[in-house]
């Protein structure tokens, strides 16, 4: 991807991060940009299509490549060592990211967000039940192994495990949008990761 597209496509996310995107204009990202309208064009059919390559980029991607990153190494790791490790990578490149935007939490409307991508992404629903799909087969996966190894009890299920710490994960991350507390995320998850590890090792 050259510079050009990928200045434009940063730039849009900051945009359709902070507004609904019926709310951000053409205007402000090729003045953000400092691109002509022919300029644009060259990269981008339309605005729906720049929306559907910021999700793409920005937030399929990111997920996709987290999860694959993290199957790769979980089997190495005890359960008490993975879960938090993957429950804080994905909110520790959050924040990242809204701090390379310079973007505070309170400037991101989680809801509109998701509406958004809901309305606006063809087959966005498909795509986040998949990965959500995705995502507690691996954790399933994980509490298996921790389960086979002696470190986890015996009678848990893998399944209601796996289904549990996943609403526990994107619970947490609800909240800590609309409190404002990503700064102390890490913080809030290991303290209830800690709770529920003691109600399930062995």
């Amino acid at each position: 991807m050259n510079e050009t597209k990928e200045r434009i496509l940063f730039i849009a996310l900051k945009f359709f991060l902070s507004k609904p995107f019926t709310e951000v204009t053409m205007s402000e990202i090729l003045k953000e940009s400092g691109m002509s309208k022919g300029g644009f064009y060259h990269h981008f059919d339309s605005k729906e299509a720049l929306y559907c390559e910021v999700v793409n980029k920005y937030l399929i991607g990111s997920l996709m490549t987290d999860i694959e990153k993290f199957s790769t190494t979980k089997l190495t790791l005890s359960f008490a060592e993975a879960m938090p490790m993957y429950l804080g990578s994905i909110f520790r490149l959050a924040g990242e990211k809204l701090k390379e935007l310079d973007l505070k939490p309170e400037d991101v409307n989680l809801y509109n967000i998701m509406f958004d991508m809901m309305k606006y992404y063809k087959g966005f629903d498909d795509i986040l039940n998949k990965f959500h799909e995705d995502e507690i087969n691996m954790l399933k996966s994980l509490i298996e192994k921790s389960i086979e190894t002696g470190e986890l009890r015996k009678d848990i299920d893998s399944l209601s495990l796996a289904n549990h710490i996943h609403a526990l994960m994107h619970g947490i991350s609800v909240l800590s949008v609309l409190d404002e507390n990503i700064e102390t995320i890490n913080d809030r998850i290991q303290e209830l990761f800690n709770g529920l590890y003691r109600l399930v090792k062995a």
